[in-house]
């Protein structure tokens, strides 16, 4: 009998390795997790019971709704709203019941069990961001986002409270931000240490993206309140940080500057234009000035009644173009009147007809640009008025 080929001794160590190697990766949990699929019956089960939790979120038993969500998870972990549940649980915890630490772990968990979930790369950033923020534990955290979530952007509440939380927890983590927002409602509030608050900001975090932000609204203020000058420098400041999205910001910034100085310019020369045209008309046809035209007694009161109105309604904000409109279609409205008193022909007429139609255009240009109306204007054309 011819005898059987034998294998060599380290041919059949490797093959029995193998079998070994395999045959305990299949008994491992990873491999029954892997192997494990919810069955219909269980999958319904997860779904009631997670929207009975989810409806009770955001009521008074928030608390309790989160503890089944992670419950679910707990029980349910292969079905496929095991991620939800962990995501829903966690933001919870984060946003409404002050445990950022709880928040932490639940996302930690979720980016660990679940890495083909499509909330991954949430978890993931809200794991960065918390991470960051409970640096400096999570009482000084907890007080910050009561002090955000209960008190008004504008409040000089506000503003105490994060002076004070500051001045206790020097090394808070999230000193920038609080610094920013002291400076934000002292901008929208238009605070007299508006000034001095931002450079505050500036020296203490030059590198903070809240300080990007901050540069970019006392910029856009200045803008807003005519600083042109003012609003070059910060924007341009602004570009020279590196990253993409402060640099795109400043050159629209720096676009909007430039536009804003053409129609001051063209303001200016406009102004002097009209000026200059209501003299000539007045010192040429002073002797047609009385009596002043039957018009001027019907527009003076019923402008003087609008402007009154938008007082009330809008504050100066509508007021102050009015009255500019009313007082200087009085004035066109009368010394056009004495003007057409001393035109015949009706080539003569018809030309003073556009000469004075182009003065109350100019007039209603230099109303909504002295103003800084015309964002609002533009808009309003765009999207039509708001209801």
């Amino acid at each position: 009998m011819r005898n059987q080929p034998q294998h060599p001794w380290w041919r059949r160590r490797w093959l029995v390795g193998v079998v070994a190697v395999l045959a305990l990766w299949c008994l491992s949990p990873a491999y029954a997790d892997s192997m494990e699929e919810p069955t219909a019956a269980e999958e319904q089960i997860a779904r009631s019971l997670f929207d009975q939790a989810i409806q009770r979120l955001g009521t008074s038993d928030s608390g309790q709704a989160a503890t089944e969500l992670v419950a679910l998870a707990d029980h349910h972990p292969h079905s496929t709203l095991a991620p939800e549940a962990l995501f829903a649980a966690a933001q919870q915890y984060e946003e409404s019941l002050a445990q950022p630490d709880r928040a932490l772990e639940l996302y930690q968990r979720l980016i660990k069990d679940y890495p083909e979930s499509r909330l991954l790369r949430r978890a993931e950033s809200r794991t960065a961001q918390l991470t960051v923020s409970l640096r400096s534990g999570a009482a000084p955290l907890v007080r910050f986002l009561t002090i955000v979530r209960n008190t008004p952007d504008n409040s000089p509440e506000r503003a105490l409270q994060l002076t004070a939380l500051l001045r206790e927890h020097p090394q808070f983590a999230l000193a920038d931000q609080a610094t920013y927002l002291i400076f934000d409602g002292a901008l929208r509030r238009n605070d007299p240490q508006v000034a001095t608050l931002y450079r505050q900001l500036l020296d203490q975090f030059p590198k903070s993206d809240w300080t990007a932000r901050g540069q970019q609204s006392f910029a856009e203020w200045q803008l807003g309140r005519g600083r042109l000058g003012a609003a070059r420098t910060s924007y341009t400041q602004l570009a020279q940080r590196p990253e993409p999205l402060w640099q795109k910001a400043a050159i629209e910034g720096l676009h909007a500057v430039s536009l804003a100085e053409r129609r001051r310019l063209l303001a200016a020369l406009g102004g002097l234009i009209l000026t200059s045209a209501l003299l000539g008309i007045g010192v040429r046809r002073r002797k047609q000035l009385w009596p002043p035209p039957a018009e001027v007694a019907y527009y003076l009161p019923v402008g003087l009644f609008f402007v009154f109105v938008a007082a009330l309604v809008q504050g100066a904000t509508f007021a102050r173009p009015l009255l500019v409109l009313v007082i200087g279609g009085v004035l066109l409205c009368w010394l056009s009147a004495a003007a057409a008193r001393g035109q015949t022909g009706p080539r003569s007429l018809w030309f003073g007809a556009l000469w004075r139609g182009g003065l109350a255009l100019l007039l209603c240009y230099l109303a909504i640009e002295r103003q800084g109306l015309w964002d609002l204007v533009l808009e309003t054309l765009r999207n039509g008025p708001d209801q």
